[in-house]
């Protein structure tokens, strides 16, 4: 009985571990979805600003 209470701990305990590192990794996971749309915006942004520079350049040449 006393080996048997001993395994079922220790499998209760793996399964907390295991339950935490899953937390951790889907707080990680809703991290990098942040970062890659705070990135998305940006790269947006700088297209955006490109895009107006190539017409006045272009614009500019034509006159």
């Amino acid at each position: 009985m006393r080996r048997l209470g001993s395994a079922i701990d220790r499998l209760e305990s793996a399964a907390a571990r295991v339950g935490a590192g899953d937390l951790l990794l889907a707080g990680e996971l809703r991290g990098a979805h942040d970062d890659y749309a705070r990135l998305e915006e940006t790269t947006r942004l700088v297209a955006e600003r490109l895009d107006h520079a190539i017409l006045r350049l272009h614009d500019l040449l034509e006159d």
